[in-house]
């Protein structure tokens, strides 16, 4: 049964970062269905082919409402179905996930697709997984999860699980690499709903956790959020970092940088007592920051419920509030810390 008041979860992030795997747990955890919208995109992919880049609009959509896709319990479990048949393994291809990324470039492809997923949203609660899910589909969702990781990381992964599952066909590590680098280029940077965060999504790196310390930390989230988080003084930690030249390094420690850094801790403190507020919960936050190597590294301390989520939400505010000392580009990582040791100032 599902827990009450659970809505709509939309899991947002690039490829090969777990959102399948995780989304899958979070939703049986939940007792909810879980959406696979990449499955989606993949099997227009197959069906149309990159013919589908030069259709004329109006036949591309008709094209694509051909494919007709639903819920439908099987074995006691809702899977997605193109006209009543179950998606099968040959969604799972490297081919597949090309053919995806390009069809997911055409406007009138992406509307249409959009369009069916909101029906499927509409009046049940579900975990739905993709790459515009919190921005686009479901904007007025109550939980949304940006989920990243290093490329690297989500090459080594993808690796391993095709290594796994005899599904290599020659490919090695550097492919996968490249081909997740080109992916995420094509993601980040395409006019036309571009891969990103909402901007009321929790991000998480996954990058050095596990997989049970994320779905941890999205079932906190998600169960506070409906109120049926069970109220409990625990203390987690959090650190969101980002790395700098030498030159902006030296800017952080000067008087205006040490005033930046005290101004971007209350925007850190605001904001996870905003999050609080909003889910009617107490907790008691610090913050601490140390340099790291070539990296700035905000580490937030968080007691009471809600913990990770408050941790995360403060680390990364205070770490957006230097935008103006940070270079064009940089990229945040935040994490739940698996130690206690005291964080350093």
């Amino acid at each position: 049964m599902a827990e009450r008041s659970i809505g709509v979860v939309t899991m947002d992030g690039p490829a090969g970062v777990g959102k399948s795997t995780l989304a899958r747990r979070l939703a049986s955890e939940l007792g909810v269905a879980y959406l696979d919208t990449g499955a989606m995109y993949r099997t227009l992919g197959l069906r149309l082919g990159p013919a589908a880049a030069d259709m004329e609009e109006e036949r591309l959509r008709a094209k694509c409402r051909e494919c007709r896709f639903s819920l439908e319990t099987r074995d006691g479990t809702a899977k997605l179905c193109c006209n009543g048949e179950p998606v099968g393994p040959e969604i799972r291809t490297e081919r597949a996930g090309r053919l995806a990324s390009l069809v997911a470039r055409l406007p009138a492809l992406r509307e249409e697709l959009q369009r069916a997923q909101r029906e499927l949203g509409e009046g049940c609660s579900l975990v739905a997984e993709g790459r515009d899910m919190g921005t686009k589909v479901f904007p007025s969702a109550r939980h949304k999860f940006f989920l990243d990781a290093r490329p690297e990381v989500r090459a080594r992964r993808r690796y391993l699980e095709l290594e796994a599952r005899d599904e290599l066909n020659g490919a090695t590590f550097e492919d996968i690499l490249r081909g997740i680098e080109e992916r995420d280029a094509q993601d980040r940077g395409r006019a036309v709903d571009p891969l990103r965060p909402a901007v009321d999504a929790m991000i998480v790196d996954t990058s050095d956790l596990d997989l049970d310390g994320v779905l941890r930390v999205l079932l906190d989230a998600v169960r506070a959020g409906s109120g049926v988080l069970e109220e409990k003084a625990v203390c987690r930690r959090a650190v969101a970092s980002v790395s700098l030249d030498a030159l902006t390094l030296d800017r952080l420690r000067s008087d205006d940088g040490r005033a930046a850094l005290d101004a971007a801790f209350g925007d850190g403190l605001v904001a996870a007592q905003a999050v609080a507020a909003r889910r009617g919960v107490e907790a008691s936050v610090d913050l601490a920051w140390s340099v790291e190597a070539t990296s700035l590294v905000v580490d937030a301390a968080v007691e009471g419920p809600m913990d990770g989520t408050l941790a995360l939400t403060a680390a990364q505010a205070a770490v957006a509030s230097l935008a103006a000392f940070l270079p064009a580009g940089s990229v945040v990582c935040a994490r739940l810390r698996d130690d206690d040791a005291p964080a350093s100032s």
